[in-house]
């Protein structure tokens, strides 16, 4: 998609030139982009950002004319952002600028519909009114994609989004009106992050968008109860509910529902007819077992092809479960001591006949005051009929994971391919400093044994 925008730019100098030249290289007036089609010249337009469709404009006195009618509004500014990440200090600066250049487009938007909205940016409940006015704005262009993302980059605290953004009385008395109602009723992805929102507020959503297929919610402080169910059966495919802290109850009816993703606390979760369930995502606080979320789910896990699980080693337990017939794909990301034991994940594996792909994120520290009580892990020494693929990030050659890699290793049976990043997660994008470097070089080494241990048909990568 990249190459096609940068081809039609390079497109548009082109046309720029031939305007000022003709074929002959003399003066030539005519407006050669003018002359393509609207449908042609929206296609183009909707490959660009909003900041590379703004500076085109001049080529074109059609550009101009079409610019206002632009159907998606993505105000990306991730340089920004960046930014702001290293220097808090610029935040109220970048702030005014953001908000200007949002209210600046919005004023000469002359479309009646659109396809996306999109608001990203370190935000709160300060800038309420102008967020407002962008959400009404949105609903009332009976907009299909949805996304407020107000993440405080900035912000120090601890948990964030104290400040948040609250989606106003207003703006909900707006969606249920006639008018609101009318124009919610296209929408079909609806992404709130860090934005505080009620349950009321999103079962009206599901509710009254039939054609929602799509609901994600981050950092919501207000949401307690939720129930993804409606009178008629639900469109959504996709539901992701992430660190919601005050969340207690979580109710799902779905019969299209093929991606769950949950991420926060212990909770109350109850799920009913997802015939088409395949994908799903646990995770969250350290100290919780998955079990809670398993028990829900058992009548599921027979259909799922692809699991992922995020949580600590040192609290790693799962309920005796049917076999998961159909899983492909196990993706695992680990928090621990360097003396805890993933081999408690065999169980996991020994209930997965059609595994083909295990994925492994390690976050693995050593400390000499790090106290916990160690899991027993029941290994049955099983053959693994179908794992082809191993893929870890984060080794450090600690007996947490050459236990586990040398343990697949000796009952991986048709084992093709294992590949070993040595570079801790956190570590990523980061200039390493002397003992770090150490520390690498040691997993390396660690490694490099486990590959002169693994069968020669094995192919054997160490990053």
């Amino acid at each position: 998609m990249t190459n096609f925008c940068n081809l039609c730019i390079d497109d548009f100098v082109f046309c720029f030139i031939k305007m000022e030249k003709g074929d002959q290289g003399k003066e030539d007036s005519r407006d050669r982009i003018s002359e393509l089609t609207d449908e042609v010249l929206f296609i183009i337009l909707s490959f660009l950002t909003l900041k590379e469709a703004a500076n085109i404009c001049f080529l074109s006195r059609r550009l101009k004319i079409l610019w206002p009618h632009i159907v998606a509004l993505n105000f990306d500014a991730s340089n920004t952002l960046g930014e702001l990440r290293r220097n808090g200090r610029l935040r109220k600066k970048k702030r005014t600028w953001y908000i200007n250049w949002v209210n600046h487009v919005l004023e000469s938007h002359k479309g009646s519909t659109l396809n996306e909205f999109r608001v990203c940016f370190d935000l709160d409940w300060t800038c309420r009114h102008d967020i407002d006015s962008w959400f009404c704005f949105a609903i009332s262009k009976r907009v299909r994609k949805l996304e407020l993302d107000f993440e405080e980059v900035a912000e120090e605290t601890w948990p964030p989004g104290l400040r948040s953004y609250y989606l106003t009385k207003s703006c909900f008395n707006y969606i249920r009106t006639p008018q609101g109602l009318s124009c919610i009723g296209l929408l079909d992805s609806l992404c709130l992050r860090f934005v505080k929102v009620s349950g009321e507020v999103l079962e009206h959503f599901l509710l009254h968008c039939p054609l929602l297929e799509k609901l994600v919610v981050e950092w919501s402080k207000n949401l307690v109860t939720l129930n993804v169910a409606s009178s008629s059966p639900l469109r959504l495919r996709y539901l992701e509910i992430r660190s919601c802290l005050a969340l207690q109850n979580l109710e799902i009816s779905a019969p299209n529902l093929q991606s769950f993703l949950y991420y926060g606390q212990k909770v109350a979760l109850h799920i009913e007819n997802a015939p088409l369930l395949t994908d799903v995502l646990i995770g969250g606080n350290l100290d919780d077992e998955p079990a809670f979320a398993f028990c829900p789910l058992s009548g599921y896990l027979c259909q799922l092809k692809t699991l992922t699980l995020e949580m600590s080693a040192y609290n790693m337990t799962f309920p005796n479960f049917p076999e998961l017939t159909n899983l492909r794909h196990l993706a695992v990301s680990a928090y621990g001591g360097y003396d805890d034991d993933l081999l408690v994940l065999t169980s996991l594996i020994d209930a997965s006949p059609s595994l083909n792909k295990l994925s492994l994120e390690l976050n693995i520290w050593r400390s000499l005051t790090y106290n916990h009580a160690h899991n027993t892990s029941n290994v049955t020494g099983k053959p693994i009929p179908s794992l082809k693929v191993v893929e870890v990030i984060g080794f450090r050659g600690f007996k947490i994971d050459v236990d586990f890699l040398a343990y697949l290793l000796e009952h991986g049976k048709v084992m093709e391919k294992i590949t070993i990043n040595c570079c801790h997660p956190s570590w990523a994008g980061q200039i390493l400093e002397f003992e770090t470097i150490k520390e690498r070089e040691r997993a390396r080494k660690h490694a490099l044994q486990l590959k002169s241990k693994s069968p020669s048909t094995t192919e054997f990568v160490i990053i």
